[in-house]
């Protein structure tokens, strides 16, 4: 009795083991239910802002559209982002909304969707400083947020003394309105934004990239991406894209490179 007692326990425990293996499938067959993990720095105003569960900011709207529209519901996982692409691409959520640009070197890890924002880079300094445009920061300290195209830009294409990487960008931005560097680089529309909400900065210089941000995949979730994208195309063609950036974005119209631009057209 004893020995068939164990034989029936190795069964069952064998087969609560498939169960388990099967329920923890990888990210490319997530997204695929009715849940969306959606991986996103916050605080990034006024792209991801508020506290949870309550979360706002245009990424956020946009993203709870295309869950209406594709009957899913949405979950927000705050994560560094110094480490979300990675993350997407190792499963730990579907997709990741966070002001992402799209850039060559992103998309040896992952795979982007049709781009949704068209984005410049600001400098951004302490009032009254002598720094006016890009060619003033040589030889100065600049901060920048971790991971983002502005860190990449300080480091490239400026002889800077050091640049300084803060895991959010509020902190970079609070980093140069307390003189502890020089200037911060970082996405245009969160520099205006920091401007609106408080004094002691401002915007020295815009440096015109044309940045296009999109929501990043794991490299072998191509049902999820193309899903989504067929909702942002709708959004885009039925004219909700362009009520969500007058919302966000006051007098901004979306421009011709969202509207028509495709991640294919851009490789």
């Amino acid at each position: 009795m004893k020995k068939r007692s164990l034989a029936f326990v190795a069964v069952i425990g064998a087969l609560l083991a498939g169960v388990i293996v099967t329920g923890c499938g990888s990210s490319s067959d997530s997204g695929s239910g009715n849940t969306l993990l959606v991986g996103s720095d916050i605080p990034y105003p006024p792209f991801e802002q508020g506290e949870a569960p309550d979360y706002d900011g245009f990424d956020i709207e946009l993203v709870n559209e295309i869950a209406d529209r594709t009957g899913k519901t949405v979950k927000y996982q705050d994560t560094a982002f110094d480490t979300i692409f990675r993350d997407v691409a190792q499963g730990k959520f579907d997709m990741v909304a966070s002001a992402a640009t799209i850039t060559p070197e992103r998309e040896q890890t992952v795979d982007f969707s049709d781009p949704y924002y068209e984005a410049n880079q600001a400098i951004v300094v302490a009032s009254g400083s002598d720094i006016e445009s890009v060619e003033d920061l040589d030889g100065k300290i600049i901060g920048a947020q971790d991971g983002t195209t502005g860190e990449a830009y300080a480091n490239d294409e400026i002889s800077a003394d050091s640049v300084r990487g803060y895991a959010q960008g509020p902190e970079a931005i609070q980093a140069a309105k307390a003189g502890q560097v020089d200037a911060v680089i970082i996405d245009e529309p969160v520099a205006q934004d920091a401007l609106s909400s408080q004094s002691g900065i401002e915007i020295a210089a815009v440096i015109s990239t044309g940045e296009l941000y999109g929501f990043a995949f794991a490299q072998d979730n191509d049902s999820l991406r193309e899903e989504i994208n067929e909702a942002l195309q709708e959004i885009k063609d039925d004219g909700t894209l362009q009520k969500i950036y007058e919302k966000w974005f006051p007098g901004v119209d979306v421009p011709e490179s969202v509207l028509s631009g495709t991640n294919e057209s851009l490789k």
